[in-house]
């Protein structure tokens, strides 16, 4: 009985190979993701509008509240891109 339960509960060598071929594919081996990453809050800080210079409305709010906001909702969707192509969480049954 107990010799049955522990070989039920060791890992088959492929289902090893598959969990170790989907950590080669992680998100955070994949470079171009950290510079989008970083491109994206970068935008969303309004560090770069010139100093003095009044803003211009955009949708009734000052152009750098709708860029904030819109880089905001473009990391949230990227993170979704991320998540869904890159991570992996074994098989469903």
């Amino acid at each position: 009985m107990y010799i049955a339960m522990t070989q039920q509960l060791r890992p088959t060598d492929q289902s090893l190979d598959e969990a170790m071929d989907a950590l080669k594919d992680e998100p955070a081996k994949h470079i171009w993701l950290w510079f989008v990453y970083v491109g994206l809050f970068a935008l969303s800080i309004p560090w770069y509008f010139p100093a003095g210079q009044y803003p211009s409305v955009w949708f009734g709010l000052p152009s750098w509240v709708v860029i904030s906001l819109a880089s905001t909702v473009g990391i949230a969707l990227f993170t979704v891109f991320v998540i869904r192509r890159y991570w992996f969480e074994g098989k469903q049954e």
